[in-house]
């Protein structure tokens, strides 16, 4: 009886735990790669001119962000893999984490 007891509760807490663990989720976006500070104005942002903008930010120090209409995500990539799509609307794809708000990207392609 106490062992099925034990191995119920461990049961429940290795469920809290992963389930409290689970905070990346999977998933795509579709928007324009720029600087996290320009990212917030989508209307800046969404175009090709913004391209050169963002290389400048981004060489000071800032961090890479997908711009979309609804908002931005902060990205977890490598400076040579988002650099070449500047100016160009992409879908990202990649786990989300909630927290921080930011995807670990996996992939990035032009959008159709």
């Amino acid at each position: 009886m106490r062992t099925s007891i034990f191995f119920a509760v461990l049961a429940l807490v290795l469920a809290g735990f992963t389930s409290f663990g689970g905070a990346a989720d999977e998933g795509s976006w579709t928007g324009w790669i720029s600087d996290a500070r320009c990212a917030a104005d989508y209307q800046k942002s969404a175009s090709a001119d913004h391209a050169g903008c963002a290389k400048v930010c981004i060489k000071n120090g800032g961090g890479w962000a997908l711009s979309m209409p609804d908002g931005l995500v902060l990205l977890a990539i490598e400076g040579a893999d988002a650099e070449q799509y500047l100016g160009q609307e992409v879908v990202v794809k990649g786990e989300l984490d909630t927290g921080s708000n930011t995807v670990k990207v996996s992939s990035v392609s032009f959008s159709n």
